[in-house]
């Protein structure tokens, strides 16, 4: 008798079970994520050369970020590589590039981002290995920033 009821039992505990499992998610164990994504464009004009930090900075006006955002979420920079419907391909940020020059010396280049939400502002910066203000480095760059909170 006792062989008879154990699998009864025992389909009756992991019946219970998974109901107590299924019932255990509702909508309230379930966070809401949002995102914003905020594209811009620097001309090879608007570069300037900072002096103490050594390297060449601009700076942007981001379009939104909070304290819940600078302190809960995430902030993830991307630059856009090569040309669009070519060969582009959206790399993120710090991107590091080594340069080889003519005379056989290597030096590298780092494409990055600051940003802030006391000042609601984005610096993008390209600095040098080497310190150097080279004019060449001043190019037209496309970034992306997506916020996710």
């Amino acid at each position: 008798m006792k062989r008879k009821l154990f699998p009864y039992f025992f389909a009756g505990l992991l019946f219970v079970g998974i109901g107590f499992f299924a019932s255990s998610c509702s909508d309230d164990d379930i966070t809401e994520t949002a995102w914003d994504i905020q594209d811009y464009e620097v001309n090879a004009s608007e570069w300037s050369w900072n002096p103490a930090k050594r390297r060449w900075e601009v700076v942007k006006q981001m379009k939104y970020i909070d304290e819940f955002i600078y302190e809960s979420g995430a902030v993830i920079g991307y630059v856009f590589l090569g040309v669009q419907n070519q060969d582009e391909v959206q790399t993120q940020l710090p991107y590091t590039i080594s340069i080889l020059l003519d005379d056989g010396s290597v030096f590298t280049e780092t494409v990055g981002y600051e940003y802030s939400s006391l000042t609601n502002r984005v610096t993008f910066y390209i600095q040098p290995s080497d310190g150097i203000q080279d004019m060449a480095a001043k190019v037209y760059y496309q970034f992306r920033l997506v916020l996710i909170w």
